[in-house]
């Protein structure tokens, strides 16, 4: 307070000093006028007079460098148009190259979906055939087990004991049916389950990846179809799994008979069936037949290699259907077995063409297979028979009949009734006499019946 006060003191005193009282002194007419100017009307005089001169000073050097001063502005306002317009330049060019990236990234999507949903149709196809390959034998394995519910469950339960797998000689690949391993089981499992609901992979949710790639980036998206493709391809190495091993399992299973191999008795089904086929020779091998990268080509040849096999699988089960692997009667005891055998007549060493199963008077007798009835009657010692023609060289007879229930001609289902236990012909007692012969020569019925426990033995 002190300071102010002394700061407003040494203002006044400079005020006075600088403007002192002065009297203006006017003469006219012989008469003396004066006009007396304080300090304080000489301080407002000045301050008018420094803001007037400041004016005319201000307005004198805007009109002398009005055009600089112009001009300047232009310079700043074409800089500041040329930054304005090398950022809208790099706003354009970033804008442009972002929509480059999003038509990109749109054509590689759609793309990769039409691949995917390409490799989703051949997928489909390849389980219809699955399904339809293995449709055959799962037909007469249902049958086989109703034929066994119809005669009682005690008396079917002779027949569903399955050959140890520890026996090389009869098929070291061979997987029972009702053994397989747990992890097989489930893949097969999870294929045909795939296969039942109609949906491998969800194709069409892809569709919901283009909303979300509003809200999230391009790596999201190629992650799901990264994995959507991963799933595809594990889900066709599963198929390939599960039918390389069922085509081991069914050329075993003809194996076990010891009477032909696989591939020939494959190459007997398809004159049979008819499937002729030619062309001209057009090698696959530097052509684009299996045109579209690297992993399509492996997946196409993956895909063709798993479709041969299950043609190969479809063929051998059909020459498997043809064969007659399913035993005659439900419930029986083997009182002689094929070979050689002391004669139940004369006490004689003597060759036995078939085997002997005891069962009571009147017992159903069962087509092993089908096939076409091409004997029907009385023959000698074998008393009352039936011969049936199985097709690719299989016939099977049936001797000691008390009833036959067939004709001559007649074309016989799997598992149909063709006549009932007797003891006709040269017999002891109630029995059937059952034979199977293959290219004219008879063979050991018991390798088809244990070849067809792999087959038709209850699943558990």
């Amino acid at each position: 307070m002190h300071q102010r006060s002394g700061w407003a003191d040494k203002f006044r005193n400079f005020v006075r000093h600088m403007y002192v009282e002065r009297q203006i002194y006017i003469r006219s007419h012989g008469h003396v006028q004066f006009i007396s100017l304080s300090p304080l009307t000489q301080t407002v005089f000045a301050a008018i007079a420094f803001v007037f001169l400041s004016w005319i000073a201000f307005s004198s050097v805007n009109v002398v460098f009005k055009e600089q001063i112009i001009a300047a502005k232009d310079r700043r306002y074409v800089k500041m148009q040329s930054a304005y317009e090398e950022r809208m330049a790099q706003l354009q060019s970033a804008y442009d190259e972002l929509n480059g990236q999003l038509v990109i990234t749109e054509e590689r999507f759609l793309a990769t979906t039409r691949q995917l949903e390409d490799k989703h149709k051949q997928l489909s196809a390849l389980m219809s055939q699955r399904q339809t390959a293995g449709s055959q034998l799962e037909t007469m394995r249902r049958r086989y087990a109703a034929t066994l519910h119809g005669q009682g469950e005690g008396e079917a339960s002779s027949n569903t004991v399955l050959m140890r797998v520890d026996e090389p000689s009869e098929g070291p690949d061979l997987v029972p049916t009702t053994e397989r391993p747990q992890r097989a089981a489930e893949l097969e499992r999870f294929v045909i389950e795939a296969a039942d609901n109609g949906a491998f992979f969800d194709i069409t949710g892809l569709a919901g990846a283009e909303g979300g790639a509003q809200n999230g980036t391009v790596s999201q998206i190629d992650t799901r179809l990264s994995r959507l493709d991963h799933a595809q391809q594990g889900f066709i190495n599963n198929v390939e799994e599960i039918t390389d091993r069922r085509v081991r399992e069914l050329k075993s299973i003809i194996s076990m008979t010891k009477v032909i191999d696989p591939d020939e008795l494959l190459k007997r089904g398809s004159k049979a069936r008819g499937d002729a086929q030619g062309g001209p020779f057009i090698s696959l091998a530097g052509s684009d037949a299996l045109a579209g990268g690297e992993d399509e080509t492996s997946f196409q040849r993956q895909i063709f290699r798993v479709s041969e096999n299950l043609k190969k699988m479809a063929d051998l089960e059909d020459s498997i259907a043809r064969m007659p692997l399913a035993e005659p009667l439900v419930s029986y005891r083997k009182t002689s077995s094929y070979g050689a055998r002391r004669d139940p007549f004369n006490g004689r060493m003597a060759f036995h063409s078939g085997e002997d199963m005891a069962a009571s008077y009147g017992a159903t007798v069962f087509a092993p297979g089908a096939g076409t009835v091409s004997y029907a009657g009385w023959k000698g010692g074998y008393g009352r028979v039936v011969e049936i023609d199985h097709g690719n060289g299989f016939r099977t007879r049936y001797g000691h009949l008390g009833r036959i229930d067939v004709k001559a001609g007649q074309k016989i289902a799997f598992r149909e009734v063709i006549g009932k236990v007797g003891s006709s012909g040269r017999s002891s007692g109630p029995h059937l006499h059952y034979e199977v012969w293959f290219d004219g020569i008879v063979r050991n019925p018991s390798k088809f019946i244990e070849a067809g426990h792999y087959v038709f033995a209850k699943q558990g």
